[in-house]
């Protein structure tokens, strides 16, 4: 009995220890799965994944199906998901759970790197697309619906720049003074207005103030025209360093192209000078959707749109300096180079990138004609020098006196002109543009005129550099619009960051995505040094010496 007895209690240790040493290997097993990879752990990783889940409104952050998102999306390292998301919940990523809640308040956190900044940023704003917890809707819409953004334009009849949308504008007595046919370049008055066209209807409202009205419909029906309609002709713009094209559609509107150059994420060479640089079609895509944000509205709507090399630009031009540089390349692809002043050789041609034949390129919606709506071109007073040795006048004067001089010269020293240049400031500085050589603006209007905001194919060049200089006319002359500081302000908030309005505005256009991460990120950057540089002037000069006021009738 004593040895049966002895024999059952060995078994029943025996069974205990084996028990336990399971028990101990199976949390051990966990708490590195968890460790590892706390969205796809099992047992206690999928309790802790279950109230992340709830934290998030319904669906793990850094679980397998939004890893491979980041990565497809924005470019983002995966592999750094975990431990980040490890940080956010106050534990070390190099250590178990448990450890981690006992030795909380020895944690050392790391600076955030680069990666860590991209994609905690990334990993905010798609929380809030995607949950609804942090913000609901439409960003871009409840920008757009906030007062700043509809604050009533006042424009006279004397204020259209066409005859014809005058005449439509006008009373019945200040008809008899507007005499149509003049300028207008059609024979039949009656076919000008009632014209139906939206390219036509567009330029009918063009006014010494902008391009179009905030919810102008004509300019979705244009956009809409540039990305779908037959090519019926095509020929080179004359003039400029690198290739453009005229391009004539089936409802007989004019669009500018400019093609595919270099990828979205091939930054200019840090060595480069900014005249020396490409310019890129989809910054201009970029450039109309940043000009809309900030309420300017004096960007022709520019779309991307794929286009084939052979069927819709070679067989419809009679171009023949165009045509004569058309080949294929030796793996099939089909190319040409065209007539410019510098780009347009063997060395810097243009080629299909998909399928031999496929090409991608901005379309921006043409102005009226010349003979119709003569335009006046303005040197810009901070203009750079374009050469590789001499500076230009601004660099070499006090930035105070420079400034001086210009508020002293028409059409500086009186009127919108002053303002306009600020505004042009602005929106130089948030792409990098820093080819800002001229502007243009139509002479019907004077000098009262807002500039046309043309020509920003060399603007979103490098992400990690602010090129402060472009900022001079600013600090130096210590001013700028009252209503572009305060959606500036906005533009700053969460509610309404710059980065994700800019990313949802651009999101439908079809070459989309238009600009990488980091070039979304580093506008944030750039409105935020224009806030701070604006804060120091207004401490030093004061609030109503430095914003010039443009709201108080409003």
């Amino acid at each position: 009995m004593k040895l049966k007895a002895r024999l059952v209690t060995g078994v029943l240790f025996i069974t205990l220890v084996a028990c336990g040493l399971l028990v101990l290997n199976g949390n051990l097993r966990v708490a590195v799965e968890f460790t590892a990879d706390p969205a796809a752990g099992q047992g206690a990783g999928r309790a802790a994944q279950g109230a992340e889940t709830s934290r998030y409104g319904g669906k793990a952050v850094v679980g397998p199906a939004n890893k491979k998102l980041l990565n497809e999306e924005y470019g983002v390292n995966s592999n750094v998901s975990n431990g980040l998301s490890a940080m956010s919940s106050g534990q070390n990523p190099n250590k178990s759970p448990e450890k981690g809640i006992h030795e909380e308040n020895k944690i050392v956190e790391r600076p955030p790197t680069v990666a860590h900044k991209l994609q905690s940023t990334v990993q905010k704003n798609r929380t809030s697309q995607k949950t609804g917890i942090l913000y609901t809707g439409s960003k871009l819409r409840r920008l757009f619906q906030n007062p700043l953004y509809n604050i009533p334009e006042r424009v006279s009849t004397a204020d259209y720049l066409l005859k014809p949308a005058r005449w439509l504008h006008a009373t019945a007595e200040e008809r008899k003074h507007i005499k149509l046919g003049e300028n207008s370049g059609e024979d039949d008055n009656e076919e000008v207005l009632h014209e139906k066209k939206p390219w036509r209807l567009l330029q009918f409202g063009i006014t010494r103030y902008s391009l179009y009205a905030r919810n102008d419909p004509n300019v979705e029906e244009v956009l809409k025209a540039i990305r779908t309609q037959e090519v019926t002709y095509v020929e080179m713009k004359p003039g400029g360093t690198q290739l453009k094209l005229f391009m004539e559609f089936e409802d007989t509107s004019i669009g500018l192209f400019k093609p595919w150059r270099w990828p979205r994420d091939r930054e200019t060479p840090p060595d480069h000078f900014y005249f020396t640089d490409y310019e890129r079609h989809n910054a201009e895509i970029a450039a109309y959707h940043l000009d809309r944000i900030l309420d300017f509205r004096r960007c022709p709507p520019v779309s991307g749109r794929w286009f084939n090399v052979t069927s819709e630009i070679r067989q419809k031009s009679e171009d023949e300096k165009l045509l004569k540089t058309f080949f294929v390349s030796p793996i099939g692809n089909v190319c040409f180079f065209g007539d410019c002043s510098y780009y347009c050789n063997t060395e810097h041609m243009i080629c299909a990138i998909k399928d031999h034949h496929m090409l991608e390129g901005s379309v921006a919606a043409y102005l009226p004609r010349w003979q119709e709506a003569p335009r006046k071109t303005w040197k810009h007073p901070w203009k750079r020098s374009y050469s590789r040795v001499r500076k230009a006048d601004w660099e070499v004067t006090d930035g105070e006196t420079f400034c001086r001089q210009v508020r002293s010269t028409p059409p500086y020293d009186k009127g919108r002109r002053f303002g306009d240049l600020l505004d042009l400031t602005v929106y130089d500085f948030l792409m990098g543009n820093m080819d800002r050589h001229h502007y243009e603006t139509f002479k019907a209007f004077g000098n009262n005129s807002a500039p046309i905001h043309l020509d920003q194919g060399r603007a979103f060049g490098r992400t990690t550099h602010d090129e402060i200089s472009i900022l001079v006319p600013i600090y130096s002359c210590c001013s700028i619009r009252k209503s572009t500081w305060l959606r500036l302000q906005l533009l700053a908030k969460e509610d309404y960051r710059l980065s994700d309005v800019m990313r949802e505005s651009m999101r439908t256009d079809p070459i989309a995505p238009i600009l990488t991460e980091p070039h979304l990120l580093a506008l944030d950057r750039r409105v935020g040094i224009i806030l701070d540089t604006v804060a120091k002037c207004i401490q030093k000069k004061g609030t109503e010496n430095v914003l010039l006021e443009d709201l108080k009738d409003t």
